[in-house]
């Protein structure tokens, strides 16, 4: 059945012969997750079909589980924070309806990369002499257990999740005609989440409208939902710039409370690092949590504030390009035109014109890249510091992308006077954009974007208090990327 062939995906990534390479503690960890699976399976089994008649009517009946970690410290956590909403969603002004969504999501959450050293840094940490602490006192049994690079079952809820609240707020652009396009950049969590959100999707509906994933990108080529550029920088010297600024005092602490212990800079990142992966993983509060403040952790979040923005953000200067093909996608279909794009857009993959509901799964720094080309979170006049960290910045990476972060655009036509002001209750919206209706009223397209639910101010093509600007402005407003990044993306291989 659909559940079963979609959802057993992201926990069964490696053939039977691998699983029975693995160590004992990897093991345990997957059995864990079969039972998890299984036990999610058997529900949507006995439940999915009479949906309607459950508590679960409206939240959807996958749902990411609690960590036991209070919320303001999962929002500490940076990129590695689970999805909250920045806001609660608000709909369009009245005279005002939605037309049509481009929705571009990362990947839920996910084990530790291949590159990350983690381990490493629980390993130095092990070899002192002795714990003085008793904070410290797991570790003396300690092992290492987190696999690499693929979804978690709570990165695959968050999809889920994600899906199911897709359906729900936008189910008038939907039918059994008329499915959601989805795309998804070719790394297996990437493919896994954006599967698990057409599983959600489809739930939601009971299983009436089943989307699919339509087109995957690999990549090792460059498309527009992977940024690559070989010539940018990757922020690093900025990265090790701020940890040289708030590691000192952790450095030293650590080695008080164990003697013996040779912890370096580095270490001190991938051990605060190791609170969200093994919290994640294991649906509860990891022991390193408690080794570090609340302040601590805001030092941590600002880490990933820097990398992000010196990184494919407005602090690279081959930053911003690596969005371009992106925006440029998202400005023919907000338009029916054919894509004109000379970066990163792939014309022999199907981009189909005209649909409702478009659905992009891809990762966090392709995400900063959009922003940044698009003008999202413009501090240019004022960048992030390497050496203070500002308290009221705006660029803040748990609330930009944090796992299973969306970006929303979406076109609405909205009935106005002659005076360009909003008609209460639109009568019809299947119109033209600016045509005369009968009563002397017009109906004009217009753009708004949410970053996580919340409606950004879109200052760059003026829109006012409800962050809307007419679609004609928005696309005026995106001329870096209607001229290809002047010459940025060609510095990327020169």
């Amino acid at each position: 059945m659909w559940f079963k062939r979609e959802l057993s995906l992201p926990f069964t990534n490696r053939p039977l012969a691998e699983h029975n390479t693995l160590s004992s503690n990897h093991s345990k960890l997957r059995h864990k997750y079969f039972l998890q699976i299984s036990l999610i399976l058997a529900l949507l089994f006995l439940t999915g079909t009479y949906y309607s008649r459950s508590k679960y009517e409206f939240t959807g009946i996958l749902t990411s589980p609690p960590l036991g970690i209070p919320e303001r410290v999962q929002r500490q956590w940076g990129q590695y924070s689970p999805w909250f909403p920045n806001k609660e969603y608000e709909y369009p002004p009245e005279g005002c309806e939605i037309t049509q969504v481009n929705i571009l999501q990362r990947h839920g959450a996910r084990f530790p990369n291949a590159d990350d050293k983690y381990v490493k840094s629980v390993q130095r940490l092990m070899r002192a002499n002795k714990f003085v602490d008793s904070k410290l006192d797991f570790l003396r049994e300690y092992q290492y257990d987190l696999e690499e690079e693929e979804l978690l079952p709570f990165g695959a809820s968050q999809s889920f999740e994600a899906g199911g609240a897709v359906f729900r707020r936008y189910a008038h652009l939907i039918s059994e005609k008329i499915l959601p396009f989805v795309r998804a950049s070719g790394k297996n969590r990437v493919i896994h989440s954006a599967t698990n959100w057409t599983v959600g999707f489809a739930s939601a509906t009971h299983q009436r409208i089943n989307p699919t994933v339509t087109v995957i990108i690999p990549e090792d080529q460059n498309n527009t939902l992977h940024n690559i550029c070989p010539n940018a920088g990757d922020g690093s010297k900025e990265k090790e710039a701020w940890l040289k600024v708030f590691s000192p005092p952790i450095i030293k602490r650590l080695q008080k409370a164990a003697p013996g212990a040779s912890i370096a800079e580095e270490d001190v990142f991938n051990l605060m690092a190791m609170c969200p992966f093994e919290s994640l993983a294991k649906q509860r509060a990891s022991e390193f949590c408690s080794l570090f403040t609340d302040d601590e952790f805001k030092e941590f979040e600002y880490h990933g504030d820097i990398e992000k923005y010196y990184k494919t953000g407005y602090g690279e200067s081959l930053g911003p390009v690596q969005g371009v093909g992106y925006v440029n996608e998202l400005i023919a279909r907000l338009t029916g035109r054919p894509v004109e794009d000379h970066t990163q857009h792939n014309d022999s993959l199907p981009f189909p014109l005209g649909r409702t509901l478009y659905a992009d799964f891809t990762h966090e720094n392709l995400m900063v890249a959009v922003y940044s080309a698009m003008g999202l979170y413009n501090i240019t006049d004022d960048p992030l510091s390497t050496k203070k960290m500002d308290k009221d910045r705006i660029w803040v990476a748990s609330r930009m992308v944090p796992f299973s972060s969306r970006m929303v655009v979406e076109r609405l036509a909205c009935q106005v006077d002659r005076a360009s002001r909003f008609i209460i209750r639109p009568e019809r919206t299947d119109v033209e954009r600016s045509e005369d209706s009968d009563d002397g009223r017009q109906m004009k397209e217009y753009v708004r974007v949410l970053v996580n639910d919340a409606v950004q101010p879109l200052k760059f093509c003026g829109a006012g208090k409800h962050g809307i600007c007419t679609l004609d402005a928005f696309i005026e407003s995106q001329a870096y990327a209607q001229r290809n990044g002047d010459g940025d993306f060609e510095k990327c291989y020169n």
